[in-house]
């Protein structure tokens, strides 16, 4: 028998149960709030104990990043953009930035449900 297609692994195969989906659902779509006190504190001249924040919220930020193109290089960015706006296939499909997406609906859920196990490896390896 052959290998199990990527589109077709499920949650129960990844060893993800539905609470830890959403644990990392919720933490991908704070993303941009992170990415905003980054920014906002890189502006500020201020320094406060809010330095190590911003130093936490960087490294999750980086570490989805890292999850999606550990995923699949070639469509990271659309990874991204579904998995931190809360995004369907439909909706990233054709980006005016990145253009059309190369891979079918189908593929495109197995690729984010293997981000998530990417990334919910990548949590488990930094406790």
């Amino acid at each position: 028998m052959g290998k199990k297609r990527l589109r077709d692994m499920t949650w129960d195969e990844y060893g993800i149960s539905k609470n830890r989906y959403k644990e990392l659902k919720a933490f991908c779509l704070q993303y941009d709030e992170k990415k905003s006190v980054i920014r906002c504190q890189a502006q500020s001249t201020k320094r406060s104990g809010s330095e190590l924040e911003r130093q936490a919220y960087d490294r999750d930020c980086r570490m989805i990043e890292e999850a999606a193109v550990r995923t699949d290089p070639g469509i990271w960015k659309y990874l991204l953009r579904s998995v931190t706006m809360g995004l369907p296939y439909e909706r990233v499909e054709y980006d005016s930035e990145l253009g059309r997406i190369h891979i079918c609906r189908s593929d495109f859920y197995g690729k984010r449900r293997l981000f998530y196990s990417t990334l919910n490896k990548m949590k488990l390896e930094h406790k």
